[in-house]
């Protein structure tokens, strides 16, 4: 498993640097749309966010805010406090991870942009 640690943190402060679609290693995929809404598939069958999360459903659904080298995150119907999503890498070629430790990295799944 890669982490996000090996990475530098990247400023996304806009809705376009995010918006597509965006997978990981194993195949579990979110789609971020331009509304600040993000649709997943795969999150029930992987420990995709880590520690602490409980009730994930194939699809799910959620919010996320942009701020910086990190974003809000809020899951729809899921038991998952104070999490963060951490971008890593280059302005033009970054990463994606859901984590609730931006400041070591404490990442089990990168996502990178499949199309947007």
């Amino acid at each position: 498993m890669a982490a996000c640690s090996g990475y530098y943190p990247v400023e996304v402060d806009s809705a376009d640097q995010l918006t597509g679609v965006w997978s990981d290693w194993s195949g579990v995929t979110v789609e971020f749309e331009d509304d600040g809404t993000f649709t997943a598939e795969g999150f029930d069958k992987e420990d995709v966010v880590g520690w602490g999360c409980s009730g994930f459903a194939e699809r799910q659904h959620g919010t996320w805010t942009p701020s910086g080298s990190y974003g809000d995150v809020t899951f729809d119907g899921v038991d998952c406090e104070d999490m963060k999503l951490a971008f890593y890498g280059s302005p033009s070629s970054f990463v994606a991870c859901f984590t609730k430790d931006v400041t070591s990295g404490g990442c089990t799944h990168e996502f990178s942009r499949d199309r947007g």
